[in-house]
């Protein structure tokens, strides 16, 4: 029964991730296709970001108030339709196409954000708590899989079927991925039912405070997200791998693209083995040795001018940041209770999501005004200075990694 509920729900989340890239892509050739704006295609970025920061955590309370099935099934649904209307909307070529476009991206992006908290809470019903670990890291394979796909066959699928085509294939997958989890079952005895007093339902902003309160009374999860918020700021150089790749290392688009496939290589590689390599050292000590693998990656990337080596720093830098990403993710899953655990997601994307935007055009700006090797300098340092923390802190040392068991069927 586990086997079969991790091998559903990481399917659910290949035919996920593969709906929504090749979406994502299409929505901004269309865009610029009929604008021929950059600007226009840009606010796409914009849209997505501001309503990270604005709607997912009132999207977290709608999670914690849900069953998790029924969450994503909502979600899934509602992206279905939106597939439908974008393609109507194209036939009929009406008026106020952009209008619908961009009311379309946010609701995509809220669905995306539902379904995302809803699987984090519906994983320990389904595979058990030591288990999180190994899943969630099979779960980051098979995104970085699918993502790769997506963006791989996406230009070739518009070509081929047309924005129509797109959007209704788009609809067509969600619709797999929703059916997927019609097979899933609980193997905890909870049900996959809400926690405790469904009946009871306070105020959207008591909600909220309720959630920050675990947020801030939790202190290990507290210190890391203040640590994962921190460490975001290396966006200020992330965002300039394309400035990087063009002007210091004097190669093109093609370079660029064999960089971000290696990426999602080492993605797919490490997801496989998440549960070994976090469970090697003590969790602190990972951590420590991830985000200084992310420091020396940046720093390196900083300073040659080669592109191969430039390449292998890249890897280390990402390799790092995925261990960290996985590690993160699972820790927030079994350190917060199952009735807070959507909010705690949701606020803490909208806590990291925040300084992104300001950061990239800082880092756009300072790139321009001086040399693009101390922003990656900076970025280096500041990864490396970051992940001290968990060595010396000691609500982070003392968190203990639930003990493997042997597995189920």
């Amino acid at each position: 029964m586990i086997k079969r509920n991790m091998t559903l729900i990481v399917g659910n989340q290949f035919l996920t991730v593969l709906a929504d890239s090749i979406f994502d892509l299409a929505i901004l050739w269309y865009v610029y296709q009929i604008t021929e704006s950059a600007l226009y295609a840009s606010t796409v970025t914009a849209i997505t970001t501001l309503t990270t920061v604005l709607i997912a955590p009132l999207v977290g309370i709608f999670v914690d108030r849900t069953k998790p099935k029924t969450a994503m099934q909502i979600g899934y649904a509602v992206m279905i339709f939106i597939g439908i209307l974008l393609a109507i909307s194209y036939f009929y070529r009406i008026e106020s196409i952009m209008a619908v476009i961009y009311v379309a991206i946010i609701i995509q992006h809220i669905c995306m954000f539902l379904i995302g908290p809803a699987k984090n809470k519906l994983l320990p019903r389904i595979v058990g708590e030591e288990r999180i670990i190994k899943v969630n890291g099979y779960i980051i394979s098979s995104s970085e899989t699918s993502g790769l796909i997506g963006k791989s066959i996406s230009g070739v699928i518009i070509g081929l079927i047309g924005f129509i085509g797109v959007m209704l294939f788009h609809s067509a997958v969600y619709l797999v991925a929703s059916i997927l989890l019609f097979f899933v079952v609980s193997i905890n005895g909870k049900g996959l039912a809400i926690s405790k007093n469904p009946s009871a339902k306070p105020s959207l902003v008591r909600e909220f405070i309720e959630g920050l309160k675990v947020l801030k009374t939790n202190k290990p999860i507290f210190k890391l997200v203040l640590i994962a918020s921190a460490v975001n700021m290396s966006t200020i150089a992330g965002s300039l791998v394309v400035v990087l790749v063009n002007d210091q290392y004097g190669v093109g688009p093609v370079h660029y693209g064999i960089l971000h496939s290696v990426g999602a290589g080492a993605g797919i590689l490490i997801g496989l083995f998440a549960d070994q390599i976090v469970r090697r050292f003590r969790m602190n000590l990972t951590f420590f040795l991830c985000l200084a693998a992310c420091g020396i990656g940046f720093i390196g990337m900083g300073l040659t001018s080669k592109f191969y080596v430039g390449l292998l720093f890249f890897l280390l830098m990402i390799s790092g940041s995925i261990v960290v990403n996985i590690l993160f993710s699972s820790l927030i899953i079994l350190l917060v209770e199952d009735e807070y655990r959507g909010r705690v997601f949701t606020t803490t994307a909208a806590f990291a999501s925040m300084l992104m935007p300001p950061l990239a055009i800082l880092g756009g700006y300072l790139a321009d005004v001086t040399d693009i090797l101390f922003i990656y300098l900076f970025a280096g340092i500041w990864n490396i200075l970051w992940g001290i923390v968990p060595l010396i802190d000691r609500d982070i040392r003392d968190i203990q990694l639930p003990v493997k068991k042997v597995e189920g069927h």
